[in-house]
This record gives C-alpha cells, sequence and structure tokens, in this order.
C-alpha cells in the first residue's frame, strides 16, 4: 500500500494557492508519500477521452486500496475535480480530501450555485481535511455527510533562513495587494503601515510606505526586523469577507508568524483563539482597535510576543503542523 498527495503545478511562482500546495508536499514527500501532479492548464477544448488519458496518467502510479490526499481545488473547474475523484473511486482508493479552499464559499454572488457540486465530491472521501471546525459545520450544515474528519488550524511555511529577532517597532506591516484591500490605501491611524506589494498604476499609495514586492525569502527576512503583523479582511465586503475568514485559515497569518513576527488579528479569524491562547499577538475588533493597542504596547510586552511567535515560527517553518494533519489523518483513516 502507497500513500500519495495531489499537488499542484502550473500557477504562477506567486500564487498562494501553488505556494500553500507545494509546500504541503514538501513536508509530507519526507515522510515517504508519493507525488500526483496536477498541472493548472486551460481545458475549454479538451474532449471527454483527452481528459481521461491525462488523468490515467495522473493516476499511472496508483493502485487499488492506496491511500490518496486530494488537496482541493486543483482549480481546474468543479468538473475536473469531480472526474478525478469518480476515476479514484473506481481505483477503491482510501480518500482523503484535503480541503485548502471551498470557491462557493470564496466567491458566493457568483460560485455559490456549484455548491451541491462540491459537497457531492467532498461526501466520497473518507476523511476530510478542514481549516478550521467552523468550516466543519459549515459544510455538514451544506449536506456534508463525511464523519471523519481533521482540523488543519495552521498553515506551515518551511523555510531554513537565518532570521533577525524582531525589535519593537510601533508599526504595522501589511503584505498582500491594496488594490484587493481598500481600506489599507485609505488609512486613517497614526501608526504608520508598511505594504509589502508591486505598485499599481494609477493608485495612491500617499498613505501607506509602500514596500514593494519581495519574493518569499527575502520577505521573511525583512519581517523578522521587527513590527507587528496585520491580517485583515477586505472592508468593502466585510459581511463575505468575514464570514469565510471565520472558517478558512489565513496563509498571511502563517508568514508573519513563519518570521518570528507578533501579530494584530480580527476577531472574527478563526484561528484568533489561538493567537490570543499562545500569547501571539493582539485580537482586536476594528481597524482603530489595532492602532490603539499597537500605541499602547510596550517593549517589555513586545518581547514577550516575540518570544511566543518564535516557538510557534519553529513549528511553521519545520513544518509540524501539516506532519500533526497527515498522522492524525492517517489514523483516523483507521478508526
Amino acid at each position: 500500500m502507497k500513500i500519495h498527495f495531489t499537488n499542484l503545478f502550473g500557477q504562477s511562482s506567486r500564487s498562494v494557492a501553488l505556494m500553500a500546495q507545494n509546500d504541503i508536499m514538501k513536508i509530507v514527500r519526507e515522510l515517504g508519500v508519493n507525488e500526483l501532479g496536477i498541472y493548472f492548464y486551460d481545458q475549454t477544448d479538451e474532449s471527454w477521452g483527452e481528459l481521461n488519458s491525462r488523468m490515467d496518467g495522473i493516476l499511472a502510479g496508483v493502485s487499488f486500496g492506496d491511500i490518496v490526499f486530494v488537496q482541493s481545488p486543483s482549480w481546474n473547474g468543479i468538473e475536473w475535480d469531480s472526474h478525478l475523484v469518480h476515476k479514484l473511486e473506481s481505483l477503491q482508493v482510501k480518500l482523503v480530501t484535503f480541503i485548502h479552499d471551498v470557491p462557493p464559499l470564496m466567491f458566493e454572488e457568483s460560485n455559490y450555485y456549484l455548491m451541491p457540486a462540491y459537497i457531492e465530491m467532498y461526501n466520497k472521501s473518507d476523511v476530510v481535511v478542514v481549516p478550521s471546525e467552523q468550516m466543519y459545520h459549515k459544510l455538514v450544515a451544506e449536506g456534508l455527510t463525511v464523519k471523519k474528519y481533521v482540523v488543519q488550524k495552521m498553515w506551515d511555511l518551511t523555510h531554513q533562513l537565518d532570521l533577525y529577532s524582531p525589535q519593537f517597532e510601533r508599526k504595522l506591516i501589511f503584505s498582500g495587494k491594496p488594490s484587493r484591500f481598500p481600506h489599507i490605501l485609505g488609512w486613517k491611524y497614526d501608526t504608520p503601515l508598511h505594504v509589502y506589494a508591486e505598485r499599481e498604476d494609477g493608485v495612491d499609495y500617499s498613505k501607506v510606505q509602500l514596500e514593494g514586492w519581495r519574493t518569499q525569502q527575502e520577505l521573511l527576512l525583512e519581517l523578522s526586523k521587527g513590527g507587528f503583523g496585520l491580517v485583515w479582511g477586505n472592508s468593502e465586503n466585510p459581511a463575505d469577507e468575514r464570514d469565510y475568514y471565520k472558517g478558512n485559515i489565513s496563509y498571511k497569518l502563517s508568514t508573519y508568524l513563519a518570521a518570528g513576527l507578533p501579530v494584530v488579528v480580527p476577531d472574527y479569524l478563526s484561528n484568533a483563539d489561538y493567537i490570543r491562547e499562545k500569547g501571539l499577538g493582539f485580537v482586536v475588533s476594528s481597524l482603530e482597535e489595532a492602532n490603539q493597542v499597537v500605541k499602547d504596547c510596550t517593549a517589555e510586552h513586545y518581547h514577550q510576543m516575540a518570544q511566543q511567535a518564535k516557538y510557534t515560527s519553529f513549528l511553521i517553518r519545520n513544518g509540524y503542523f501539516t506532519k500533526k494533519l497527515f498522522v492524525d489523518a492517517m489514523m483516523t483513516l483507521n478508526e
């Protein structure tokens, strides 16, 4: 019996979806897992015969009774993903669906109609890996019938960099495209906001300090110098964004913590309790409060949080959250 993981290729090297799947594969490969490469492509004109041949190639190393973890979605569309799961079903494998994102919940206005198809696909799983307890219960409310599940809790971001020790600075750091987060461009608080993103034409950056885009390694080194990492949703569409943040987990959060940086997160974030319980930063209900807690923070308190973040950084950069969920999923399969 062999264990396999699907892994995404073909997207931009800046794609968080690609980086997340590749990081997971990098970690589990050390545990003897076989890779099933999936390429992101335009399959508009691909016939069913061509699709079947493609999937036969992807699954050539899978035998009856193997265990397959499908990192979902592949971003090739629900029909493509469902067809892959159907072929796995015919091989009578033990199927673990590792849910990274749920497209019908990410883009509810345009994609919610796809929810029944996603639920039907998830229901073919023996075990589902979900980002949070909240997401599991949301999917159950939508029709999920899989009883066995494992909660991910946090993304890993593996690296071997020799980082700085974060120094106390009353500044907030945001890594992300400002055009997707308009509240960033309209920053109106005393605490300086440093934004790591590529400059876009026709955009006013006068209210923030634009630091430019960095590679992942460059970004981690820069972040580790100090300040507070800010996680926040899109305030122009707060209801949908908050609902999704309640169930999903933020890759941005893991990036800050991988750098050993204390964080400021919204109280609706799915793993806000983890931040609070582990003393990794501040959990706040508004950007006004985010500004205030940073202004009021002392050097002593900052260094306490940085020390806590240092341990969590060790876990994240060495893949321990992924290793734990992998072992948990394997044990759950056997229950």
